[in-house]
């Protein structure tokens, strides 16, 4: 009888799968994950040029470091439109002159006016009492008392009285728009002045050259940039790490998920022969289950499905970025 190496193939292929794909139990947790440092992003909120780049991706930099040579430089767009808007201002601070002047012009003739009409009425009122008086005199029977013109000498006084009040009014709103006028007190002064000042700032400004350095020691991530090249705001100039990651990402698989919980101590361990190990904490769970990683499963060609689980190492720890590692349950 001849022996089959087929079915010894499949044999052994099917028992393979049942023990890669068996969920372990809770005393064989066990999954994968890989060391992540804080990633610290360099970037502006402003333009900048790159002039000299000193360093390359992945290389280990010390605290004050020189990382990169740039230079801030203000668009002459942005000054043209900022003396643009002072010219605007200009022209309607003067139209406000205007205004200001017709409106003191106006306030004058109706000031004017108004006592001319107060004199009218009090000289009409003179006439009158003058009048009465030169009839009494020619008049020998008769007596007239002076009680007889005090109603037109009170109403007289009223005017007087009203006139001196409109005058010290008509003074009063002359002054104030004097003033404001001669002051420069236009609602467009201020607005003048501060872009004034922000022009010759930035006309100080247009090109400013410094210096990006190492916050820390660490390692250089991504260089998102070139020599010379223009860079907008806020767009990634180059990415920085610590020196060692303290944080650990794994995927535990999803028939496994609650048996882990934030608080919860895991051992995380070299993958390399005899490599360090570590108690860590867990930090952090995602909220949804999601497709592992393909650098992170038995299996790349398989997919599985797992929780995000965040574990937080000693910052002393020697495992390199993006190390991959094994995570399990501390023995006891």
């Amino acid at each position: 009888m001849r022996f089959n190496f087929f079915y010894l193939v499949v044999l052994l292929l099917g028992l393979s799968m049942f023990f890669l794909f068996e969920p372990p139990t809770e005393d064989e947790l066990s999954f994968y994950g890989f060391a992540e440092s804080n990633e610290t992003t360099v970037n502006y909120n402003y333009p900048v040029v790159i002039d000299q780049i000193h360093v390359q991706p992945g290389q280990s930099v010390k605290a004050g470091e020189a990382l990169l040579e740039v230079s801030r430089r203000k668009a002459k767009e942005t000054l043209a439109d900022q003396q643009f808007r002072i010219d605007e201002l200009r022209a309607e601070e003067k139209i406000w002159r205007q205004r200001q002047e017709s409106e003191l012009a106006q306030l004058r003739q109706n000031g004017e006016n108004n006592l001319a009409e107060i004199d009218e009425k009090i000289a009409v009122l003179q006439k009158e009492i003058a009048f009465k008086r030169s009839l009494a005199e020619g008049l020998q029977t008769v007596s007239i008392q002076e009680a007889t013109y005090q109603p037109l000498v009170d109403e007289i006084s009223d005017l007087e009285a009203e006139r001196t009040r409109r005058r010290a009014t008509f003074e009063l709103r002359e002054g104030n728009l004097l003033q404001e006028t001669r002051l420069g007190n236009s609602p467009y002064r201020q607005q003048i002045r501060r872009l004034e000042a922000e022009m010759t700032f930035e006309e100080d400004q247009k090109v400013q050259p410094f210096t990006v350095t190492a916050p820390t020691d660490g390692l250089v991530g991504n260089i998102n940039v070139k020599e010379e090249e223009h860079v907008q705001s806020y767009e990634s100039l180059l990415t920085f790490y610590e020196p060692h990651s303290n944080l650990v990402r794994g995927y535990v698989h999803e028939d496994q998920t609650a048996r882990v919980a934030l608080g919860d101590e895991l051992e995380v361990y070299s993958l390399r022969p005899e490599g360090p190990r570590y108690v860590g904490t867990v930090t952090g769970l995602g909220s949804r289950i999601v497709e592992t990683p393909s650098r992170l499963r038995k299996l790349p060609e398989f997919k599985t499905y797992g929780r995000e689980v965040t574990i937080e190492i000693s910052p002393d720890n020697v495992f390199l970025q993006k190390e991959k590692v094994g995570v399990r349950r501390v023995m006891n």
